[in-house]
């Protein structure tokens, strides 16, 4: 996926977390889907590992997305159970 950064506009992580939220709910990354790694989303959006790990927190906190060890993050947004 490509996500664009407007590093002057409102913070970068709520920029990143909104734009894989959207990505979630539209389905781009369906259940049980592997998001990419913390350092290859970095990398390909010229942020901070830290900033990606903060949108994924969020992307955790509100229920979109897991955190698995050893494994990285997966999706457990399904339409059907909000």
């Amino acid at each position: 996926m490509r996500y664009i950064i407007h590093k002057e506009n409102r913070p970068v992580y709520l920029q990143l977390y909104q734009q894989i939220r959207d990505d979630i709910i539209a389905e781009n990354y369906p259940y049980n889907t592997k998001l990419p790694s913390k350092r290859s989303l970095a990398e390909e959006t010229g942020v901070s590992t830290i900033t990606v790990e903060h949108a994924y927190a969020i992307l955790c906190d509100e229920g979109y997305i897991e955190s698995r060890q050893r494994s990285g993050y997966y999706v457990i947004y399904r339409e059907r159970d909000f």
